[in-house]
């Protein structure tokens, strides 16, 4: 019994651990458009490039090969997904940026303007804030909340990716 990928099988994984430098490529040409439109551009050329090495490699094509291929690259993009829109449409890393970019500790009401850019957030923003508190990325110093180590560190890696890759 062969246990090793066929050739549409490693092609598709050698594309999908690909994908996010892909996705890197796309940010960095501004013709691409918004995120959603980069991140679809990015589907279909993960795809098209699939079925480019489909054709291209050498040896028998089986369709077990081809299908499991193009599962795990539907795997792949799913789960690139998942990370993708938290950082580009990420509503309550959104939120710990804004704190962290103020450099100080603020409010509830000063942080929501913060984020809101002058506007009241209201039950909207105390109801996110319990997951910042609940994981341990923000805390209340004198009844004023102020992001942990752990905050500032994702805060900044969270800035890193979005400049990387394009999305703030």
């Amino acid at each position: 019994m062969n246990m090793l990928p066929g050739p549409a099988q490693a092609a598709a994984i050698g594309l999908s651990i690909a994908f996010p430098l892909l996705l890197l490529g796309y940010a960095r040409l501004a013709a691409t458009g918004g995120s959603g439109r980069r991140f679809r551009l990015g589907c279909v050329s993960l795809v098209v490039l699939f079925a480019v090495a489909c054709i291209a490699l050498p040896g028998e094509r089986h369709i077990d090969d081809v299908i499991g291929g193009l599962l795990l690259l539907a795997t792949a993009m799913m789960f690139c997904y998942i990370l993708f829109s938290l950082l580009a449409w990420g509503f309550t890393l959104t939120l710990l940026t804004a704190l962290v970019k103020t450099g100080r500790p603020l409010t509830l009401e000063q942080w929501a303007a913060a984020y809101m850019q002058g506007s009241d957030l209201g039950t909207f923003a105390h109801n996110r804030l319990k997951l910042l508190f609940g994981s341990g990325l923000v805390v209340t110093e004198d009844a004023r909340l102020a992001p942990t180590p752990k905050g500032v560190a994702v805060a900044h890696l969270v800035k890193l990716v979005r400049l990387s890759t394009g999305l703030g």
